[in-house]
């Protein structure tokens, strides 16, 4: 469920420059052509292009131009997975940038180290960052600048469960962008913000958003992008139970992702194609998808991906009947999502440990990580866990024989979940009250709850 971040170009700054030893019309076309494969082709066809702009501005000593070239070479490596060396050419750029003076192009670097420490999940470096560079940007009036920076701040929020946050955040971007008529700035914010609300699990309203950023996307020839959208896209479907568009959605997302040699984002939909296989009762297929992702997030250093995957993965082998390898998974997906502060990760495996310990029928083990787990997503606003909590305690309470407190908790994930139009929570909510119902002997109404869950998981 990862959205957009954005990296602002400085190749109109180079375009104007004249080298000493080379032709500037060569030079501008070079730029050109370097930064035309960046943003529609992806990293990897642009990186060979901007280390040969480095070689020629290191020979004509022109050390802004050369520090410009580092940052996008930084940049390509980010997209890359390859992080320690994105740092290395970020912290090289934003050195020479201070040497020079040029206090936008400072600002833009100190805008791409954040995104390196949001990908590094060092979020208070990031949030440091990001904010240096918006104050840069209001005091050079780079609207520009301010809007990306905004735009990444809000990612950073997103991490941190701060929802309200991110979405002030994306909002003031969008304005920036639509004032400065920067229409893919404001695709990349569009999708952004249908990324809180995926986030929060509201997929009706989650869905526009990036339907109008895919657009666009489209519309300017943009690979990265699109691959983004159309992932994002088959998310909110497969949220809203049409399935054959979901997995239509990701093979596509997946085809242009592998074009353009993006792997974290083929992981990514690899990972989101596994969850609705596990729908279909596919699950060794789905294994499948999450090791391969699995395989590129442990590779890419790449934490809060793999928490996700790790929570997938355990959830499957539950399924299988599996609690150890389940178990295992489960912990570490925890652990790993508490030191770098991730709340919707933590949230995740909590409520899986709760379900392990339930299903051993350690009743007050499993409440007390059904309650945190719920604590968590009620103070973030994560619709989808706060359901998913409810439904969970509610299948404690009847173990507990505590039904009268069960039907409470069901009843109430069965509103959130109908409010959300979340179809799969709705269609699971019905069976939890139907198994609440028969507990206490009331058989027709159970039923009724029965085949309402039937009906709908038929119709997925």
């Amino acid at each position: 469920m990862r959205r957009i971040a954005k990296f602002v170009c400085s190749l109109g700054l180079l375009s104007g420059i004249v080298l000493s030893q080379t032709a500037p019309n060569s030079a501008e076309e070079l730029l050109a052509k370097a930064k035309q494969a960046y943003i529609q082709e992806g990293p990897k066809a642009a990186l060979p292009k901007f280390e040969e702009l480095l070689k020629m501005f290191q020979s004509d000593k022109d050390r802004r131009s050369e520090a410009i070239a580092l940052g996008y070479i930084a940049n390509c490596y980010r997209k890359l997975e390859d992080l320690d060396k994105a740092l290395q050419f970020a912290q090289q750029a934003l050195g020479m940038k201070e040497q020079v003076g040029d206090r936008d192009e400072i600002g833009k670097t100190h805008n791409q180290l954040g995104l390196i420490y949001w990908e590094r999940a060092n979020y208070p470096e990031a949030i440091k960052n990001l904010q240096q560079a918006i104050e840069i940007a209001a005091t050079v009036d780079d609207k520009e600048l301010e809007g990306s920076a905004r735009n990444n701040l809000g990612l950073v929020f997103d991490e941190e469960g701060e929802y309200r946050q991110s979405l002030e955040q994306y909002q003031r971007a969008l304005e920036l962008h639509r004032a400065t008529h920067f229409e893919r700035g404001e695709g990349d914010t569009l999708g952004n913000i249908g990324g809180v609300y995926l986030l929060l699990g509201q997929f009706r309203q989650a869905l526009p958003y990036y339907q109008q950023a895919l657009t666009v996307s489209e519309r300017m020839g943009l690979k990265p992008a699109s691959s983004d959208d159309l992932g994002n896209i088959a998310l909110c479907l497969a949220g809203l139970g049409d399935i054959d568009g979901a997995l239509k959605n990701f093979d596509h997302a997946l085809q242009v992702a592998h074009e353009t040699g993006l792997n974290k984002e083929e992981a990514d939909w690899r990972k989101g194609k596994g969850s609705t296989l596990v729908g279909l009762g596919r699950f060794d297929a789905a294994l499948a998808e999450y090791a391969a992702a699995e395989q590129v997030y442990e590779h890419a250093g790449l934490k809060r991906e793999l928490v996700e995957a790790l929570a997938d993965t355990g959830r499957v082998y539950e399924l299988l009947g599996d609690a150890q390898a389940a178990r295992e998974r489960f912990d570490r997906g925890f652990r790993l999502a508490r030191a770098i502060g991730n709340a919707s990760g933590q949230s995740a495996n909590l409520l899986a440990l709760g379900d392990l310990d339930r299903r051993e029928r350690n009743y007050d083990s499993a409440d007390s990580h059904f309650k945190e787990a719920l604590q968590k997503a009620q103070a973030a606003g994560e619709e989808k866990t706060i359901v998913s909590a409810l439904l969970q305690q509610a299948m404690n309470d009847i173990g507990r024989k505590r039904y009268k407190s069960g039907l409470q908790s069901a009843s109430e994930a069965q509103q959130r979940a109908q409010q959300s139009e979340n179809v799969p929570a709705v269609a699971l909510s019905h069976c939890v009250l139907g198994e609440v119902l028969r507990s206490q002997g009331q058989l027709l109404q159970s039923l009724e709850e029965y085949s309402a869950a039937q009906k709908l998981n038929e119709q997925l």
